[in-house]
């Protein structure tokens, strides 16, 4: 059984590599803000966010159907953390 501190690093683990794509995808990014807007400043755009997909898919070890995305939940890495099963952070 897997307990919620388990939960928590695996999440932990999942959001390091969400950053460091995204530092990847966008040289100029050196810290990002938990809330600013990914893709309103275009840190994540729409050639990198099918990659991205393919990462969250590996972090999370769960598909991710596109028909079912909402670009709301891609905004904010505090909405990304959320919505792979950790609460929101303060960073």
């Amino acid at each position: 059984m897997t307990s919620a501190s388990d939960k928590a690093t695996g999440t932990d683990e999942a959001m390091e590599k969400v950053v460091d794509f995204l530092r990847r995808a966008n040289d100029a990014t050196d810290a990002l803000d938990w809330d600013q807007d990914l893709i309103e400043l275009r840190i994540l755009d729409s050639l990198a966010f099918v990659e991205f997909l393919v990462l969250l898919e590996e972090v999370t070890g769960a598909p991710v159907d596109p028909g079912t995305i909402d670009v709301e939940n891609f905004r904010t890495l505090n909405r990304i953390h959320a919505m792979i099963g950790g609460a929101g952070r303060d960073r």
